[in-house]
């Protein structure tokens, strides 16, 4: 089973050791959030963070193995060329170990910051991830899409073969219809109740099919980590039969530390 964990936010050098020792344990991939700006009128879950690809792009100097993800990343905030081209660059300079995980987003700060319209949010977001394959694979010719017009262009172009994979979040039924069309995997929730995360399963696999698409797509679910070896086994023996490929461990405290705790847990985590 794949089994990530978020080593967020990177607000000092400290996320260095959080992915050399995510490496070190043995974890598939480190994951970082996103949250661009925040409203100051009003009470607000999560404080502003740095830039996750900015952040990425240190981690990857200091490792070689783990896969380098966001859950999620707002990429209809940027232009996509420009978008294209960073990950284009950090998927060249990492050997090819991105993950792009994107979401729609839904602080209207974010947007009216950035001279972005919130109310288009859902469907930038979906062109934008089939701009972004565009431009991976024929930038050479033009693009005229609702949102974007790319004229015939030369972009570097990154290391994996037709670009990194894309990973779409979302809780709603557009979300998961865009999941569906356009998306290589998928970032769930985490939820109480695995049977909810198994329906999920099933209902992206059939709207796939209803839109034609085949081959592999990755399942993740965001999980709070578990506290003993027994915990992690049945946390395996649950996801498995649910069509749950794998798990990014969100922990409430900053890591490195907090993933050291239950060490032991962790490694059961990942072996079983």
């Amino acid at each position: 089973m794949i089994v990530g964990v978020k080593i967020g936010p990177a607000l000092d050098a400290s996320v260095r050791r959080a992915a050399e020792e995510a490496e070190r344990i043995g974890f598939h991939s480190v994951w970082l959030s996103e949250r661009v700006v925040t409203p100051l009128d009003r009470p607000h879950p999560y404080e502003p963070m740095p830039d996750p690809w900015i952040a990425l792009s240190y981690v990857a100097a200091v490792t070689e193995r783990v896969l380098l993800g966001t859950s999620v990343s707002m990429i209809a905030l940027r232009p996509p060329v420009l978008m294209a081209r960073e990950l284009a660059t950090l998927d060249r300079l990492s050997g090819g170990r991105v993950i792009a995980g994107v979401g729609a987003g839904w602080v209207a700060e974010e947007f009216a910051s950035t001279g972005v319209r919130f109310d288009d949010r859902g469907g930038r977001l979906s062109e934008s991830m089939r701009l972004l394959h565009h431009l991976w694979t024929s930038p050479e010719k033009a693009w005229h899409g609702k949102f974007f017009d790319i004229p015939p262009v030369g972009i570097v172009k990154p290391l994996t073969p037709g670009g990194p994979p894309i990973y779409a979040g979302g809780f709603t039924e557009p979300g998961y219809r865009r999941a569906a069309k356009y998306a290589d995997g998928f970032i769930a929730v985490n939820a109480a109740d695995v049977s909810q995360i198994a329906a999920l399963r099933t209902h992206l696999d059939e709207l796939r099919a209803k839109y034609g698409r085949t081959g592999a797509f990755t399942f993740l679910v965001q999980s709070y980590p578990p506290e003993s070896i027994e915990a992690a086994k049945e946390m395996a023996r649950a996801y498995r039969p649910a069509g749950i490929d794998g798990t990014i461990l969100t922990y409430p405290a900053a890591v490195p530390d907090a993933f050291l705790r239950a060490p032991d847990a962790v490694r059961a985590l990942i072996e079983s």
